[in-house]
């Protein structure tokens, strides 16, 4: 009995799937859940003590014992399927351990005996534990190509731009260009005709977002030559350029990744929709609030980026 009760322990800890006896089809529990039944505990007649107890009938009448299983579903077929989850060991009692009420002893060959039953852990891993692994390695990829960015830069500048009476509309406009042109550079993009402007052009992001970048760049011109005073017009403007620059950045990177593909390779059907989708949102909410520093509109920019990728609930 302690050798088969030290294999369901070892058991517990390997990664494998359960085959339905009823199906055969192999698959990843989406969960288990205790079940708990009554049975009665009966010895053979013929080596049961009998007790008298005050309240009692004169008769030894054994305990009710509480017997737990792990249960867990087919996916495919919904058959029922349980696994112990605790197992009974008959235990040789020594007259110091011995109870004084004898609930749960019985005496076989002139010795006396108790059965002491013992916690089995689940017999297999949870889906929840893959989609763990799953969100953790995810997760991992996702901040290392962000970190290939120059986002963290942009958004320090965005941060002081909101919260530092010293940083004008002016001077974020005069960091934002510079840093944005540093980038292009390291781009290395080959054209015939050298300039900023064109290399903007031949930039992979939509039309809208390249024109704002012109009309940022004229702005800039206009306001060191001319000492122009940039409007609410203007400010609009450079707050949505940085704003819809980054959410595009953000999603060449993330798509590459093809997030919407990604599944548990033992099992697709493991794979928590839910859980993976509010792992997602979590990350990019933060990645959102504390490297680009954008309050406003948060959950706009993390739903519509979600959308894009085709990261649904759904």
């Amino acid at each position: 009995m302690l050798k088969k009760f030290k294999m369901l322990q070892a058991s517990s800890v390997k990664k494998k799937k359960i085959k339905c006896p009823l199906c055969s089809v192999k698959f990843i529990p989406r969960f288990f859940h205790l079940e708990k039944s009554k049975f009665e505990v009966s010895a053979p007649v013929h080596i049961v003590n009998k007790f008298k107890f005050k309240s009692s009938n004169g008769g030894f009448q054994p305990p009710n014992i509480v017997s737990r299983s792990w249960v867990t579903i087919c996916p495919e077929c919904k058959y029922v399927i349980k696994f112990a989850a605790e197992i009974g060991k008959k235990e040789y009692l020594d007259e110091d351990s011995r109870s004084i009420l004898h609930f749960r002893e019985f005496k076989e060959n002139g010795k006396h005996y108790e059965y002491k039953f013992h916690n089995l852990d689940k017999p297999y891993r949870e889906a929840h534990y893959y989609n763990t692994d799953l969100i953790g390695e995810l997760k991992q990829r996702i901040l290392k190509v962000l970190d290939d960015l120059v986002l963290p830069d942009w958004g320090f500048l965005y941060k002081m731009w909101k919260i530092d009476s010293q940083i004008d509309s002016f001077k974020f406009l005069i960091r934002f260009l510079s840093h944005l042109e540093k980038y292009i550079e390291s781009l290395k993009i080959t054209i015939d005709l050298d300039t900023t402007i064109a290399k903007i052009g031949a930039l992979y992001i939509p039309y809208e977002i390249k024109e704002n970048i012109i009309n940022l760049i004229r702005i800039r011109e206009k306001a060191v030559v001319q000492y122009y005073d940039l409007s609410e017009k203007d400010e609009k403007l450079l707050q949505k350029t940085y704003i819809e620059l980054a959410m595009e950045l953000i999603f060449q990177e993330m798509a590459s990744l093809h997030l919407n593909k990604a599944n548990i390779k033992e099992d697709p059907r493991a794979l928590d929709k839910e859980f993976y989708y509010l792992e997602l949102k979590e990350l990019l909410q933060n990645y959102v609030k504390n490297t680009l520093y954008i309050r406003e509109e948060t959950s706009h920019f993390v739903i519509t980026m979600l959308n894009r990728l085709k990261i649904t609930l759904g």
